[in-house]
């Protein structure tokens, strides 16, 4: 079977509607991808095809519970934020399909800026926008503090770290979103307790079978039902040298 069919193939089993030219961004982004990451590591895999199932179709597979995450009556205000968003996993991929809502990426790293936004530019994409720095210092910023309806991540870090990163850029009522592997129930019974402190609660488990892909996939979705303290985002360095523990 070729990438595209591959692809095509998956997101009907994600019961993702499509046009040929999302499909056709989706393959362009892979192309750019592959490009930049010769000289600049910005994802582990050089493969095409492990881009595409291992990057690309995983970072959809969201999709499955779209009427929960994505709500068709949230309208154009809604907006969603991709904290680590690195390559724009999921981010760029997520605004390809969700043309109607805004879409956030926040990284510090100067070669995923330069990346998403050759991206942004050669994709035409409009509903969505960069925001360069660290999470740390930017979730103390009125402008993004408590300011997202959907909070998301697929960075690789401790469950912990990236909850207190995350948590305080979420709305009151609106939903911190983790993609998970394998560990999920371990970190939950570590930390759990951890999520109040940062004014959220455990809502929840969506296990995923991601087309192509035989390996355990869940997202763990995070309700905020109050404000953050105000001291949450620590720095980083304190953040781990003292995380908050379960």
């Amino acid at each position: 079977m070729d990438n595209k069919k591959i692809l095509t193939t998956s997101l009907n089993k994600i019961n993702l509607n499509f046009t040929e030219a999302d499909i056709d961004k989706v393959e362009e982004y892979i192309d750019i991808l592959i490009e930049h990451n010769k000289h600049f590591n910005l994802v582990g895999t050089k493969l095409r095809r492990d881009i595409l199932i291992r990057h690309a179709v995983d970072s959809l597979s969201i999709f499955k519970y779209s009427n929960y995450f994505f709500p068709p009556c949230a309208g154009e205000n809604f907006k969603v934020l991709d904290i680590g968003t690195g390559a724009g996993l999921p981010g760029i991929l997520i605004s390809i399909f969700l043309k109607d809502r805004h879409v956030y990426l926040l990284d510090k790293k100067s070669k995923a800026i330069n990346f998403l936004r050759e991206v942004i530019r050669k994709l035409n994409l409009t509903n969505i926008f960069i925001i360069e720095g660290n999470a740390e210092y930017l979730g103390h910023d009125d402008k993004y503090r408590e300011n997202f309806d959907i909070v998301l991540s697929r960075a690789v870090a401790k469950f912990n770290v990236v909850c207190e990163l995350m948590i305080p850029f979420c709305k009151i009522g609106g939903k911190t979103v983790l993609y998970k592997s394998k560990k999920l129930h371990e970190e939950i019974e570590e930390y759990k307790n951890i999520i109040p402190v940062l004014g959220g609660k455990i809502d929840k488990i969506f296990e995923v079978k991601v087309p192509n892909l035989d390996e355990y996939r869940a997202f763990l979705s995070i309700l905020k039902e109050t404000s953050t303290l105000y001291k949450y985002p620590r720095k980083y360095a304190k953040i781990l040298k003292t995380p908050l523990a379960g």
